[in-house]
């Protein structure tokens, strides 16, 4: 699954605040077992508005702060300001450094 948001801003000097937007099955393995007929239900299907269900529920809640507590040439660790201790995600950056590909782990 990947997640779209809209960046609101600078939360001081090591924070971003993050609006969600969206969420779509992209790259998904489950679908790649299925074979063309998972390429074209991938291909085909529309980004779910998370962010706005998220809002339904829980005014506000689509908004996040994601705080960068790690960060060199190849690796990032960003962790949810409100749920430090649970959400931590890791990108490990993928072939050469000029490449600016990006794998979330």
């Amino acid at each position: 699954m990947t997640t779209r948001a809209t960046i609101m801003g600078a939360e001081g000097v090591d924070g971003l605040r993050l609006k969600v937007e969206t969420t779509k099955p992209e790259e998904s393995t489950i679908l790649k077992k299925l074979g063309p007929l998972g390429e074209l239900i991938s291909s085909n299907s529309q980004p779910f508005p998370s962010g706005e269900a998220l809002e339904k529920v829980a005014p506000g809640s689509s908004e996040i702060v994601m705080v960068t507590t790690y960060l060199d040439e190849g690796l990032r660790v960003t962790r949810n300001k409100d749920r430090s201790d649970d959400d931590v995600f890791v990108w490990v950056r993928v072939g050469e450094f000029s490449g600016g590909n990006t794998a979330s782990l």
